[in-house]
């Protein structure tokens, strides 16, 4: 069940994705594919098909929503530098179902950490982008600054997997993703959640102490944002803004 947030722009409940109907697009952001090769080779250990669970999850969004278009809003892959052979593996594979199996239209927006990615892109005939306008909308991952009065009606972005935290009566602490969504001097933003299900991110609930990722959210009035948290599967929570929120958890 999509959850509106303004116009025909939707968080696809209960995926960690936005829905834009007018373009019959799912937009995904962050899903560091082949983190396990990575941190193993800095001598941490995951246990093996995390990229691939990570790949189950953008598969399932699409068989639910059935969209013409998949935007992957930056870090696709999760190393800097050149490919890995565990990342050109699980490249492949998930660009090959998304062509073969599924037949969508793919547009990649380029992150921070998705250097040398347009080799693989190439091979699949998928598009790689800056920054992707659809429609009224402005679809950039979020690590590079730039002016306000350059983005269209409606920003989305990844880059800062944002989280809340929540308090049982007995004191037990429960850390989940969220979007977070808000409006700064005629703007929307959407901040999406990342796929990857390694990092949940950072915790928004005192966000007056964080220091934003995002050069974009440092500019904004992060207080006013309202967080929907997120179990990946079953279903999307809205929450108060994050001003009030504070005062609750």
């Amino acid at each position: 069940m999509k959850t509106k947030l303004y116009n025909d722009l939707y968080i696809a409940d209960p995926w960690p994705a936005a829905y834009i109907g007018s373009a019959n697009a799912l937009i995904v952001s962050d899903l560091h594919l082949g983190i396990e090769g990575y941190l193993e080779d800095e001598g941490i250990f995951l246990p093996r098909g995390v990229s691939r669970a990570t790949s189950e999850i953008v598969f399932r969004a699409v068989e639910d929503y059935d969209p013409d278009v998949l935007v992957i809003n930056g870090d696709v892959k999760h190393s800097f530098g050149l490919l890995k052979s565990a990342e050109w593996r699980e490249l492949k594979e998930f660009f090959g179902l998304l062509k073969d199996k599924y037949g969508l239209e793919v547009y990649v927006v380029r992150g921070n950490h998705d250097n040398y990615l347009g080799v693989v892109l190439d091979k699949f005939g998928f598009k790689f982008f800056e920054r992707l306008d659809l429609n009224n909308y402005t679809i950039i991952h979020g690590h590079e600054d730039i002016d306000l009065d350059e983005l269209g009606e409606t920003v989305i972005i990844g880059h800062e997997h944002p989280s809340i935290v929540i308090r049982d009566e007995a004191g037990g602490k429960y850390k989940y993703k969220c979007f977070l969504w808000g409006e700064f001097e005629g703007i929307n933003v959407l901040v999406l959640p990342p796929v990857s299900e390694i990092s949940s991110g950072t915790n928004y609930n005192d966000y007056e102490l964080v220091e934003p990722m995002s050069p974009i959210l440092k500019k904004l009035d992060i207080g006013k944002f309202i967080p929907y948290a997120i179990i990946v599967g079953e279903g999307v929570y809205k929450f108060p803004p994050l001003n009030i929120l504070r005062n609750i958890l």
